[in-house]
């Protein structure tokens, strides 16, 4: 049996750089999914959600747009945000402009409960992610990310 596809192909910087990437993030996730579950009951994908409503102004934004920021569906954001509700780590509200738009809100227990997990996150990126690299390639990795996060604008 004969493959058109050549050995270079195989072993392109690209191919490598990229699956690189996914490994790493595959690996990472998984030690900072089991640590944010051993610790506070939640996944790293609660985590993300929770520091991106702590972020925003009034600890609130769409649920389409932080569905958007997570990379979920129109449907995965519900979901998710409704297990957050029953969690009782945020509370739906209505856009006052727009009753077809609905907010996300950090509750109380919310805002608490990701400073905690932020300040336990921060001692787990620095064992595992922040003390492999530099300053200057973290500030580079921060570039090159931001320009890759927008690879599927307009898509």
């Amino acid at each position: 049996m004969t493959s058109t596809t050549s050995a270079g192909m195989l072993s392109d910087e690209r191919i490598t750089a990229f699956g690189r990437l996914v490994e790493a993030h595959r690996r990472l996730n998984r030690i900072f999914d089991k640590s944010l579950r051993a610790e506070f009951g939640i996944s790293s994908v609660w985590f993300e959600a929770l520091l991106r409503l702590g972020r925003s102004p009034d600890h609130r934004m769409g649920i389409t747009e932080l569905g958007e920021q997570l990379v979920l569906t129109s449907g995965g954001a519900t979901r998710l945000v409704d297990r957050l509700v029953e969690a009782g780590y945020l509370e739906r509200t209505a856009c006052p402009d727009d009753r077809r738009v609905q907010f996300a809100q950090l509750t109380e227990e919310g805002l608490d409960l990701i400073g905690r997990a932020v300040t336990h996150h921060l001692v787990d990126l620095e064992q595992h992610f922040a003390s492999q690299i530099s300053e200057d390639e973290l500030r580079i990795m921060n570039d090159v990310l931001d320009r890759l996060r927008s690879c599927d604008s307009g898509a």
